[in-house]
């Protein structure tokens, strides 16, 4: 056998052996198997559904008025007979229900086939608003959950359906409004909380193997077994290959499998499978660093936490739209996140996420590289 295929063989056998190490720590295996659970069946128990529109409750509003004040799709106008009524919806006190024939019924108990409307917000409209709005006295009624933005926009909803109403055109010339979306404009195609969460979903399973193979490395250099296995042909070069590989693997494999679990492979499934492989490849490294500061159990969970908490936040912040701050597009797992988010929810391609991938490319490396050096100096030093 030549020289490569020997070294070759070596590492393959140390692979082997960290994978069936790996499998015998009922700990780690019982956490792994855990958070696979647990995030499958969260992520399926989670809505999938997004509400963009404004539902209020109105009294004293004509059908004809009420039709086209709903027009634009924005709002979900209710009509309640009386005001009586609307202040015991919002208030929780009585339910608003639509009927099969679009009608609304309120009442504590469901009609039957009738579905429950959410009203936290509503008008009440004097007999004579439509007469001479500029005089009559319009009531809003909100429930105490409704920002005070919401409030405000409601209060200029019957502002400007008076000045319709009267005819009168705004005390004011209004200015031209010219909008500007930064960041991506999702206005009409919101993503729902199950979309949102598949990335971080996925982090987490890859943050788990970190702890876990810091685990392992952390407990083979305090028991000398990386010396035990220096005595054979191995070189450190062949532990430190087989390291990088074995937490490289074990992670990719517990993320493809936690995607095809809750089908988040995306439109281009090998795109995502090489984003979740360079994911694998960071962790790997950052595993080496804790592995090798840490003495035990307890010493290891510590540095693995130094590394969890910075390399999360992009992931919740992936959860808000918007542009993220200068310093969180500055930590390794931004490009990481941003790219499956991109990829999975989004259904982007390669072209469209070929700097992402780049930038998690280098961070990778980077890590890994750093990993590598700690994890050798640790074991030459011991």
């Amino acid at each position: 056998m030549n020289e490569k295929g020997s070294r070759l063989s070596i590492i393959g056998s140390i692979v082997a052996k960290d994978l069936r190490e790996y499998r015998r720590d009922r700990l780690w295996t019982f956490l792994t198997i855990l958070v696979l659970v647990l995030m499958a069946g969260l992520f399926w128990v989670l809505p999938d559904t997004v509400e963009e529109t404004i539902t209020i409750g109105v009294t004293g509003l004509e059908e004809t008025a009420a039709r086209a004040l709903a027009d634009d799709g924005a709002l979900d106008v209710v009509p309640v007979d009386t005001v009586g009524d609307l202040t015991a919806i919002i208030d929780d006190r009585l339910q608003a229900w639509r009927t099969p024939d679009d009608s609304v019924v309120v009442a504590l108990e469901p009609p039957s086939g009738a579905s429950k409307v959410d009203v936290t917000m509503g008008i009440s409209f004097p007999p004579d608003f439509f007469t001479d709005p500029t005089v009559a006295s319009v009531e809003v009624l909100v429930s105490g959950a409704v920002p005070p933005e919401v409030r405000t926009a409601l209060a200029g909803v019957v502002r400007e359906m008076a000045h319709a109403v009267a005819g009168s055109p705004l005390p004011v010339s209004a200015p031209e409004a010219l909008f500007t979306v930064l960041g991506e404009d999702r206005a009409g195609d919101q993503v729902s909380v199950r979309e949102q969460l598949r990335p971080l979903f996925v982090f987490l399973v890859l943050l788990m193997e970190m702890f876990a193979m810091s685990a392992l490395i952390a407990r083979e250099i305090a028991d000398r077994t990386v010396h035990a296995i220096l005595v054979t042909p191995a070189r450190i070069s062949d532990v430190l290959a087989a390291k990088g590989i074995a937490g490289t693997v074990s992670g990719f494999g517990q993320a493809v499998l936690l995607l095809v679990a809750i089908r988040s492979l995306g439109p281009s499934p090998l795109l995502t499978a090489a984003f979740v492989a360079v994911g694998a490849l960071m962790v790997s490294g950052t595993a080496m660093i804790a592995g090798s500061a840490g003495k035990d159990f307890v010493g290891t969970l510590f540095y693995g936490m130094i590394f969890m908490i910075p390399l999360m936040i992009p992931a919740f912040s992936a959860l808000f739209p918007g542009t993220a701050s200068p310093w969180i597009r500055a930590l390794p797992s931004y490009p990481l996140i941003r790219g499956l988010v991109d990829v999975i929810t989004l259904e982007a391609g390669w072209a469209d996420v070929a700097g992402k991938l780049g930038a998690v490319g280098a961070w990778c490396l980077a890590l890994f590289s750093a990993g590598w050096i700690v994890l050798k100096r640790k074991v030459e030093a011991t």
